[in-house]
């Protein structure tokens, strides 16, 4: 019988708890032993900004968020990021920087501090540039004259030029553009052959070009194929090129990215046929269609309007012609409505529409309780890639129940019946509608009314909104607004007898977050807000991101609203300050903001929290 070798739990237990230990201590060692980056300082880098080195290293600077965990340091790799450093100063043209460094090490050695101090050096000026354009042998003039669109284009555009620092990243920039000139003047097929003599000792560096463009091609056939619910019209005229015209790529481009927007189709796919015979490039466009009817669903809530839901059905293509049929119900705690409208596109040209809409609303404001039933006709265009233009008519028929009330006119006013003619113009070069951190915005917009035209009073309006964004570090975003408006009643309508829904009205989540929802300004004796001929609001914010999809936000308010026209006395201006909390989602960021009024009124609170979606502007 053979012997059963046994071990007792006894001795088991112990065993294990000692290897566990055993592990335990060795991993605690290995994480004691981890040198982490609680500083990384650059200076010296003129040429180069510092966000950018940051980005070219594998070593990553510490968070200024202090639950962040300091980032592991690693000298073997950070002596390849000192290389990595050079090889940016010499890829702009700086090839003899130098790059010095000093670690600092704690007394337990688990955190260093990082100095890099860079001495940039003489960069390389460039001497002479040579563009030359050439034929292939036995086409046309071998100087290449009738080239002289494309010489000049090149000039103008590529970012090198004589006497002026040169780079390894322009010389590429400069060979990218000359091939997109290329491509958009009707040679797609050319060639370049390209040299950069860089004499590093000296300083200078000598650019040769020669380009062969080649046969100029044109547009051929241009075929529609797959769009089975839309007709080929509606797709051909979004396209900017014609058949016999000068082939262009960004043409093509611009073309897909036009019937791509118009919403009626899943994918565009542009092919393009060159005919080698015929010097012409044809286009077979590829579509794929999608349903045209679409409905949309939306809840929310805010601090001003509480619960808020709406529902929105959208056709495409309403009836032929390209036109857009948008019904939609909104509802919350302050307003209701219902709002059809129909946008018929190319009233007046390419990029411009028609919009008829018919609005059914009530209001229960802090300013005014009433309802309205109002229709519209507004025809806009796009008069540069940022510019947009627009003008309207408006009928507006409204019953006020309550409001807030100043002169014998507004106590005895129950209907109140508008026609105005409006007009403006909106610059838009943001990044981001929802979010945006980079970019400028410009509204400007006008109203008139008249009782020659039936309505029950006079008035000019206008009212301008100026906002700016500016990245200054990944995720860190200064952003900055102005609003002034001006509301001029004239004629025989007095100083306030312009309807209270017309008036400018200020305060809460999306204005001046010291005060509540429109009662900065004027209050009439039941602390109603009783809205004012003139506004002045600005707001100045610094974003920053905190922790995963949380970001903050700190930010100055002030403005006022004023009762007589033509009238911003600033000695009279409130101020608030505050901070808040940002959730980035989808639909963009849900935020709360916490204001406190510096200068408030006798009768309000001096602190407002607001919930909403979206940011404050």
């Amino acid at each position: 019988m053979k012997n059963k070798f046994k071990i007792s739990p006894l001795i088991i237990l112990p065993l294990i708890f000692f290897l566990f230990c055993t592990e335990f201590v060795y991993a605690q060692e290995i994480i004691d032993d981890t040198v982490r980056v609680s500083k990384l300082k650059i200076k010296g880098n003129k040429a180069i900004e510092t966000k950018e080195i940051r980005l070219s290293i594998e070593t990553l600077s510490p968070s200024i968020k202090p639950w962040v965990a300091k980032p592991e340091f690693d000298e073997d790799v950070f002596k390849d990021d000192i290389l990595r450093i050079k090889e940016l100063f010499a890829n702009n043209g700086y090839y003899d920087a130098v790059v010095d460094y000093k670690l600092e090490y704690n007394d337990a050695k688990d955190r260093v501090k990082i100095f890099i101090t860079i001495d940039q050096g003489t960069p390389v000026i460039l001497r002479s540039l040579s563009i030359v354009i050439k034929n292939p042998p036995g086409q046309g003039s071998p100087d290449g004259e009738q080239y002289l669109d494309i010489r000049q284009k090149i000039i103008e555009t590529i970012p090198l030029e004589a006497d002026k620092e040169f780079s390894p990243i322009k010389f590429e920039q400069a060979k990218t553009e000359i091939n997109r000139i290329s491509s958009n003047l009707g040679y797609p097929k050319h060639e370049i052959e390209s040299e950069a003599l860089v004499n590093r000792s000296e300083k200078w560096a000598e650019v040769n070009f020669k380009i062969i463009p080649g046969d100029k091609y044109t547009f051929g056939n241009i075929e529609i194929v797959g769009n089975k619910k839309t007709p080929t019209y509606l797709v051909r005229r979004e396209i900017i090129y014609e058949p016999d015209e000068v082939y262009s790529l960004e043409k093509v481009s611009e073309s897909q990215t036009r019937i791509f927007q118009l919403g009626f189709f899943k994918s565009v796919i542009i092919n393009q046929i060159y005919n080698d015979d015929t010097l012409t490039v044809d286009t077979l466009i590829t579509v794929v269609d999608r349903e045209l009817g679409s409905i949309r669903f939306g809840v929310g809530f805010g601090t001003e309007d509480k619960l808020r839901g709406q529902i929105g059905w959208t056709q495409r293509n309403f009836l032929g012609g390209g036109r857009n049929l948008d019904v939609l119900t909104k509802a919350s705690f302050i307003t209701q409505l219902i709002q059809t409208s129909i946008t018929q596109p190319y009233v007046a040209g390419r990029d411009s529409q028609l919009t008829a809409l018919v609005n059914f609303q009530r209001d229960d404001l802090p300013s005014y309780e009433g309802s309205s039933v109002s229709s519209s006709l507004t025809l806009s265009k796009r008069l540069s890639r940022h510019l947009r233009g627009n003008s309207s008519f408006n009928i507006i028929y409204s019953r006020i129940n309550s409001q807030a009330t100043r002169t014998p006119i507004e106590q005895s006013r129950e209907n109140v019946f508008l026609t105005t003619f409006g007009g403006g113009l909106n610059y838009n070069t943001t990044d981001n509608i929802f979010d945006p951190t980079n970019g400028v915005f410009a509204d400007q917009r006008f109203e008139s009314a008249f009782k020659a035209f039936g309505s029950n009073v006079n008035y000019f309006m206008s009212f301008t909104d100026l906002r700016a964004y500016k990245e200054i570090k990944k995720d860190f975003v200064i952003a900055k607004r102005l609003q002034f408006g001006m509301l001029y009643p004239f004629g025989s309508t007095g100083e306030f007898d312009v309807p209270i829904f017309k008036r400018f009205f200020a305060g809460g989540s999306n204005s001046m977050r010291g005060f509540p929802f429109q009662r900065l300004g004027p209050l009439d004796s039941n602390e109603d807000p009783l809205g004012g001929n003139s506004l002045l609001v600005g707001n100045l914010e610094f974003r920053f991101p905190v922790y995963a999809d949380f970001g903050g936000v700190v930010f100055l308010d002030y403005g006022n609203v004023f009762s007589d026209s033509f009238s911003y006395p600033l000695n009279e201006l409130k101020y608030a300050v505050g901070s808040g909390v940002r959730y980035n989602t989808i639909i963009g960021p849900v935020r709360l903001d916490f204001g406190y009024a510096l200068n408030p009124n006798p009768d309000l609170d001096r602190f407002q929290v607001f919930l909403s979606v979206g940011q404050a502007f």
